[in-house]
């Protein structure tokens, strides 16, 4: 499906909201009852006993009827709704780690195709501490850091929470519409920086000797079929000074505008990651961010990390994850 890039405006939708919106903690997510579980289970044996692996299951494999119902609620949460939608229950206590991948993968499979998060073609992350310090050369996922907001390189990020940390590592979400509208309503010359978009640093996730940055800008709001589309990561772009890369004051100036906007209260949503949880948000209306988080013994935080296109969803902007993409816009 191709999408024609469109003008900047006031995004009305539900995927607009502040944290206000939201009731108790927890309040969002959707349990698995016992017989999607146990459904869950029954494919997961049978996709292991044909010699199937979680990169090659697909929905055929999975066709979930007791999850139907959540998982079209959960569909319609990330197309049309909040941005994002949590899954709890999922059975970790009963699965081996690569039983759980398949059965996690079976379930996303009827949100969508997964795809690879890597130039190498990696189709999962797990996200744990490596005891590694964050930074260009090492992804955030594999240090205990606090990261900022951003985005990820698909349509949907899905994580599934195999063990927890003894503290911190909080997920918190901010609405991607509520901040473009505040800034194109407050500081339209910001805004329209921010539509212009920065260049990216690919962080060697390419072939030797390729373009080391992205060819072109990629917005942080861009619009697109009149929906919005956000991509941002200020640590990937501002890498990109090492490559020769420039930044204006004022470019500097709106990045630091749509962060102190972040780091409001009124526009964070904090949520608890605990073993069972599944979380997924679509990048293209919500950022995440991370805690720092302190792990110890029988206590390390363990998630895995799926990206999923969205074949049939309604946004179709550039992502971060076109910079891993040979014959790409972002890479020529």
């Amino acid at each position: 499906m191709k999408s024609f890039a469109t003008s900047a405006r006031h995004v009305h939708d539900l995927s607009v909201w502040t944290a206000r919106d939201f009731g108790p903690t927890r309040s969002w997510v959707r349990q698995l009852s016992s017989e999607a579980i146990a459904e869950l289970l029954h494919y997961t044996s049978a996709a292991l006993a044909r010699g199937l692996t979680f990169d090659n299951v697909g929905v055929h494999d999975f066709p979930l009827k007791h999850a139907a119902s959540l998982l079209k609620d959960v569909r319609d949460s990330l197309e049309n709704g909040r941005g994002f939608a949590v899954i709890g229950g999922f059975p970790v206590e009963r699965l081996a780690y690569q039983e759980a991948l398949i059965a996690y993968a079976g379930l996303c499979t009827n949100l969508g195709v997964l795809v690879d998060q890597s130039y190498a073609g990696a189709m999962k992350a797990d996200v744990k501490d490596l005891g590694l310090a964050y930074g260009k050369d090492v992804r955030g996922y594999q240090s205990n850091s606090m990261l900022r907001f951003h985005t990820d390189g698909a349509a949907y990020t899905g994580l599934l929470c195999l063990s927890e940390a003894l503290e911190g590592g909080l997920s918190v979400l901010t609405s991607s519409g509520a901040l473009s509208n505040r800034i194109l309503k407050e500081r339209p010359d910001i805004h329209a920086l921010l539509v212009a978009g920065f260049y990216h640093h690919r962080r060697g996730e390419h072939a030797p000797g390729d373009n080391p940055v992205s060819a072109v800008p990629i917005p942080v709001f861009g619009f697109y079929d009149e929906l919005l589309h956000c991509t941002y990561d200020r640590n990937q772009s501002l890498w990109a000074i090492e490559e020769g890369i420039t930044f204006s004051a004022e470019q500097i100036e709106a990045m630091d505008y749509l962060d102190a906007l972040m780091a409001s209260p009124e526009y964070q949503l904090h949520m608890e990651m605990r073993q069972g949880d599944i979380q997924f948000v679509n990048n293209f209306t919500v950022m995440h961010a991370r805690t720092e988080y302190r792990n110890a013994p029988g206590k390390e935080r363990h998630l895995v990390r799926y990206w999923i296109d969205a074949p049939e969803g309604k946004r179709r902007g550039l992502t971060t994850r076109d910079l891993y993409v040979r014959n790409s816009l972002l890479v020529e």
